[in-house]
């Protein structure tokens, strides 16, 4: 796994900050076959969602990645709000405040674990180096630490490439035992 750090400006627009722009250019490309929920002003990817700005689908990020067919996309740009807070003021109004709770960001990976082609890959953005996860067949290949300097939070892009056709969905296996639910 590489890991690197790298300092910046920060902005508002993701995609924007240098060291971003130049690692979605070698990696995405033409964006043909890839996926951003999240796109804001961006215009890197074939197929696009913002509930907030001018984008050719304005749904839920969640409802828009169901409209995807397993395993039918190169990849996907992983770039939500990335505190409660912001989801909060973004999105409760119009989405009845399911957005940026865990489960929500939880689920929007499952889904995207679900639509990207084996081999393919998922860039995420975010305060953690989760990824999306082993558990949903992903293994992180490069993790860019970008500084901003003492008073913003460091961006972090985990980039995961995806090496199994399927994943454990843990939320769906109970086993009862001692009168408790117990996921195992």
């Amino acid at each position: 796994m590489k890991i690197s750090r790298v300092w910046a400006m920060p902005s508002i627009w993701t995609f924007e900050v240098l060291p971003i722009k130049e690692l979605l250019n070698e990696r995405v490309k033409d964006g043909k076959g890839w996926v951003d929920p999240f796109a804001g002003k961006s215009q890197l990817c074939e197929f696009r969602n913002d509930i907030e700005t001018e984008q050719p689908n304005k749904m839920d990020a969640l409802e828009f990645l169901k409209t995807f067919n397993d395993s039918s996309v190169m990849g996907v740009l992983f770039d939500p709000p990335y505190s409660v807070e912001q989801c909060l003021r973004r999105y409760t109004p119009k989405r009845g405040g399911t957005a940026g709770r865990a489960e929500y960001w939880a689920r929007c990976k499952d889904e995207i674990a679900r639509i990207i082609l084996p081999g393919g890959t998922a860039i995420s953005f975010c305060w953690d180096s989760s990824g999306i996860g082993k558990n949903r067949g992903f293994e992180i290949e490069e993790i860019l630490l970008i500084c901003h300097g003492a008073l913003h939070n460091d961006t972090i892009v985990t980039i995961d490439r995806k090496i199994k056709s399927t994943f454990f969905d843990f939320s769906k296996q109970k086993v009862k035992k001692n009168e408790r639910t117990e996921y195992f």
